[in-house]
């Protein structure tokens, strides 16, 4: 079934109003008629099933049925991400979207400069919130993905996250295992950018609590990086709580 986001104020009761670029996807690229059932999304985590009625420059469709889907993750993910050079952010936040992610904190850092004035930076946010509606149609996600305003590494609200894991090269040694989420919490995940962190700003996370680890002996493209540490949190955190009654079940025994 087709996926499609609507703002909540599209919804009269149990009709729905698309217009502009949806209606024209509806109408002219998809040829969708009356009678074809569709999917819409509020951005609240309502999903709604609708009948479409009327297509055309403006398209109307009738509510069937909706329910609420909420991220279950007992470990929600905000990744920090250094700021990358030409369409590498594109690929981050589109991956990123897919992987479920919370939230998007684009950071300047001493390699990763915001460049362009704010207008240029808004204009940057709002392509990338294009690409999160786009990402969330395919993977059918309800609730988009957030992005926050560029951000200073040095202003990143640390504290706010129970578990704060740093990606970097120069660690060898320390894994990250699922036995490490002992408890539900908001989770941080900081990637550098194509230079990677400056030692005074490695230091500076380290010192205000984030944990380095590593990827492997590999050197991985600072993208490649944010995907690959990404989608092992989300899956290391899926089976947190198994690992956690595994061991309680073993201490119980012993």
């Amino acid at each position: 079934m087709r996926r499609f986001f609507l703002h909540p104020n599209q919804i009269t009761g149990k009709n729905i109003t698309l217009t502009g670029t949806e209606a024209h996807h509806i109408a002219a690229v998809l040829r969708l008629g009356s009678g074809d059932m569709v999917e819409c999304y509020d951005g609240s985590g309502l999903v709604h099933t609708a009948r479409l009625e009327r297509v055309g420059r403006e398209v109307t469709a009738v509510i069937v049925s909706s329910r609420r889907e909420k991220d279950a993750s007992p470990l929600p993910l905000t990744l920090a991400q250094c700021l990358l050079k030409g369409k590498k952010m594109d690929l981050v936040v589109q991956k990123a979207t897919e992987l479920g992610v919370q939230t998007l904190i684009p950071v300047q850092s001493r390699f990763a400069l915001a460049g362009g004035d704010a207008k240029r930076q808004e204009a940057k946010r709002a392509r990338w919130q294009r690409i999160v509606v786009s990402a969330c149609k395919q993977c059918g996600r309800a609730t988009p993905m957030r992005i926050t305003p560029v951000t200073p590494l040095t202003d990143l609200p640390l504290s706010a996250y129970r578990y704060r894991l740093l990606f970097l090269e120069t660690e060898q040694h320390r894994l990250l295992e699922p036995i490490f989420f002992s408890d539900p919490g908001a989770v941080l995940l900081c990637i550098g950018p194509e230079g990677g962190f400056h030692d005074d700003e490695a230091r500076f996370l380290i010192e205000h609590g984030m944990r380095s680890i590593t990827l492997g002996p590999l050197i991985l493209r600072a993208e490649t990086a944010a995907i690959v540490a990404t989608g092992l949190v989300r899956y290391l955190g899926a089976l947190a709580p198994v690992e956690q009654k595994m061991v309680h079940m073993a201490g119980k025994d012993s």
